[in-house]
């Protein structure tokens, strides 16, 4: 019962927030797709400063936040010549705060670290913009999202009941081998879904995105995973009611997005190859 009410929890939480990434998708609006990017950032920048950093105070996360949203707008928005630089804004601000309050060292030593996880939020997010704003069909936009929502799904059920093989235990105990090939075959199916019933592109190429944006997400879990242990939580926030933070929501999406755009602008119809 404990585990029908837990999962009751997530759906409560999780139907709603599809819809509104239906909502995105299917209104043809370009500030809304844009918008609704830069606010998932916000909320991811915020508690990755606090993951970061958790000495920073409240105006301190929410200057991350921020940073990482006008980022993520860069992303979506500007020409790749204009928005690489930006990108790397809020990690370069976490460093000055460190160097100003810790010294040189250890701002040297927490540089790339924050800057990668910064980037990596604006990078995710705008990038998830231009699937809607550059490309023909709303289902497009869906590709890497249905590849994680599956797979997680898939992982999450295979894996409780059959999971006996840890993946990674020092870093995330809950994780199985069983879970994972679970989870790359669901993210095959989501893709195959927004791709290819959705989307029109060919089944193959979708297999292929699929089984890359769900090793992609695991990747980006696992990461996500370590850097709570290493700040001492179990979350990384308290937004969403048997979920977590945003970044417990949103660190195997931020993974697989770059994934699947690479795949597609390197394999897709009128691709580099």
């Amino acid at each position: 019962m404990a585990v029908f009410g837990s999962l009751l929890k997530r759906l409560a939480v999780a139907i709603p927030g599809i819809g509104a990434f239906f909502a995105v998708a299917f209104i043809d609006s370009n500030p809304l797709s844009a918008g609704f990017a830069a606010l998932l950032a916000l909320l991811c920048g915020i508690e990755m400063v606090a993951l970061l950093d958790p000495g920073a105070g409240a105006s301190m996360r929410i200057t991350g936040g921020i940073l990482a949203a006008g980022s993520a707008l860069s992303v979506a928005l500007l020409p790749e010549a204009v928005s690489m630089p930006l990108l790397l804004v809020p990690g370069a601000v976490l460093a000055i705060r460190w160097m100003v309050v810790s010294g040189v060292e250890e701002a040297s030593a927490r540089m790339a670290g924050s800057i990668g996880a910064m980037t990596a939020i604006a990078v995710g997010f705008g990038l998830l913009a231009r699937f809607r704003l550059d490309l023909d069909t709303p289902w497009v936009f869906f590709i890497p999202l249905f590849i994680c929502w599956a797979g997680d799904s898939a992982a999450y059920f295979v894996g409780s009941a059959f999971g006996k093989h840890k993946m990674a235990p020092a870093v995330s105990p809950g994780k199985s081998w069983e879970g994972f090939f679970a989870g790359i075959t669901g993210s095959i199916v989501g893709a195959l879904i927004a791709g290819s019933l959705g989307a029109g592109y060919p089944p193959l190429l979708m297999i292929v995105a699929g089984a890359a944006g769900g090793a992609a997400g695991v990747l980006g879990d696992l990461l996500e995973s370590a850097m709570k242990r290493n700040a001492g939580v179990k979350d990384s926030g308290r937004l969403f009611p048997g979920h977590g933070g945003a970044l417990d929501r949103f660190d195997s999406v931020l993974a697989a997005v770059p994934a699947v755009w690479i795949i597609l602008i390197l394999f897709g119809p009128g691709g580099i190859l």
